[in-house]
């Protein structure tokens, strides 16, 4: 059996940016950050040896310069939404590449479901949270219906998937420890495997304040308490009660996202299995190895298939990186068809949505 079936993206890279460098003092607090966002600049300082003013410093000018952001991730699962939604597929070669991106923007813009999507070359990846099948089945027709007729020819192929969060295990968070612990080689542990859990779904269970302040910190992860009370016209000793009580019921997670593709960063890797449902899910969880789940920074898995997303340095290094990885599946036969591998080169690519929460829990909140 090959090991990999690849659709390749745009093989012939532009000139790529100089890739950044970063102090060692930089690395550490990036570092920090990506495994809890919530810490503060004395905690970072104390676990690094660094002084709270130098912490803050970096802090600051890495968040000027767009090489890291903080991200307010809802809970999907506790605002109602039974699923998230795959879509993956090849869009028409012959459309020129400009307006396969302007069509695919229009369609996410008027898609609030959509907080995830790249589009590079003839492949495009989109991730959904959904209602319901209801839903899921509106956002597919949806899909069909604006790329009906000759005025956009640039429709993808999707094949679309639903993970239901009862029959899933994932990392709902978006995770970036492990890719940034690999990448500075940093002398320190590595961080805890974010290993794929289940979770419930449940009826969002909020006042209309606190519906409109999480909406409000979801769309402006950058503004501070007060800037959130002056936009939804509270106090700010109410908002920071509303953020406290959303952190600790799970409803909200603050995370900070380093931007890798102005690392220098060039390929990022969606693989999607299809598993051989003769391996229990347990085992196959528990047997594969750490990397498979410990590098992809957002992983949904059921018991027949599965989704996983990595960012890759240099393409030099994928053979030995993601294909090593990927080699267990094989020798345990635990595929059931050849693994599907889409690469994006990022400096070829475009970002429909990145982690973009916001339009989603307005509609699913506020509509």
């Amino acid at each position: 059996m090959a090991l990999c079936h690849y659709r390749y993206v745009y093989l012939k890279f532009a000139k790529l940016p100089p890739v950044w460098k970063f102090l060692e003092s930089e690395m550490k607090v990036i570092y920090g950050l990506t495994v809890d966002a919530s810490r503060t600049d004395a905690e970072i300082a104390d676990l690094f040896g660094l002084k709270k003013g130098t912490v803050a410093s970096i802090r600051r000018r890495l968040l000027d310069a767009g090489a890291i952001s903080y991200l307010n991730v809802p809970a999907f699962n506790r605002l109602g939404c039974e699923a998230i939604g795959l879509h993956v597929g090849v869009t028409e070669p012959s459309e020129r590449s400009d307006a396969k991106v302007n069509h695919y923007t229009e369609f996410c813009m008027r898609s609030p479901q959509v907080f995830q999507g790249l589009i590079g070359g003839t492949s495009i990846v989109l991730y959904t949270a959904l209602r319901n099948a209801t839903e899921y089945e509106e956002f597919v027709q949806n899909h069909n219906k604006f790329f009906s007729g000759t005025k956009r020819n640039s429709r993808a192929k999707l094949k679309s998937t639903m993970f239901p969060y009862e029959l899933t295990r994932g990392t709902f968070v978006p995770n970036f420890a492990s890719i940034v612990h690999r990448h500075f080689e940093l002398d320190l542990p590595q961080p805890k495997v974010s290993f794929p859990s289940v979770v419930d779904v449940e009826e969002p269970d909020l006042s209309e304040t606190e519906c409109r302040t999480l909406v409000a910190m979801v769309e402006n992860p950058k503004m501070s308490d007060r800037q959130i009370a002056t936009l939804v016209g509270l106090s700010r000793q109410a908002v920071t009660r509303i953020r406290n009580k959303l952190v600790d019921r799970g409803i909200m997670t603050t995370v900070c996202i380093p931007r890798l593709y102005k690392w220098g960063f060039e390929i990022c890797a969606v693989a999607h299995p299809k598993f051989n449902m003769e391996m229990p899910w347990d085992k196959r969880l528990k047997s594969q190895p750490r990397e498979t789940i410990d590098l992809s920074f957002f992983s949904l898995s059921k018991a027949d298939e599965a989704v996983a997303n990595y960012l890759v340095a240099k393409f030099t290094d994928y053979s030995d990186q993601l294909e090593g990885l990927l080699a267990w599946y094989h020798k345990a036969r635990a595929l059931e068809e050849t693994l599907e591998v889409i690469l994006f080169p990022l400096e070829r690519c475009t970002e429909l949505r990145t982690f973009e929460y916001g339009p989603a829990v307005r509609q699913l909140l506020l509509s």
